[in-house]
């Protein structure tokens, strides 16, 4: 993968800009601030005047992308959260009835041996 500076450096006048390379200023920017926009200069500097363009629609389609499969992940992730809360509630459940047939079986063992 090029560093920033090597992807800035290769930005130059008819280049082939593709999704690629504008998901790649967008994962820069996540960690370098402004970064969108020294890219996006440099573009429009190299004769590239719908940069900003290409990179809004490039970017947004794969935010869009991103928040489907983060909504997917969450139903994925509640719905296990959901399964496993009720079989620990089944699990507490059966507890809960041996602890009680426990003690009915002391009772009768109880009443049995006084008899």
């Amino acid at each position: 993968m090029a560093s920033r500076e090597e992807l800035l450096q290769s930005i130059h006048p008819g280049m082939v800009i593709n999704k690629a390379f504008f998901l790649k200023v967008y994962g820069y920017e996540v960690t370098w601030p402004r970064f969108r926009e020294t890219a996006i200069k440099a573009l429009e500097d190299a004769g590239c005047s719908k940069a900003r363009k290409y990179y809004d629609s490039v970017v947004g389609e794969y935010e869009k992308g991103h928040q489907k499969q983060m909504k997917e992940v969450g139903k994925w992730y509640l719905e296990e959260c959901e399964k496993k809360g009720r079989e620990e509630r089944r699990r507490r459940e059966e507890i809960e009835l041996l602890a009680r047939k426990k003690r009915l079986l002391m009772q009768k063992s109880q009443i049995l041996t006084k008899d």
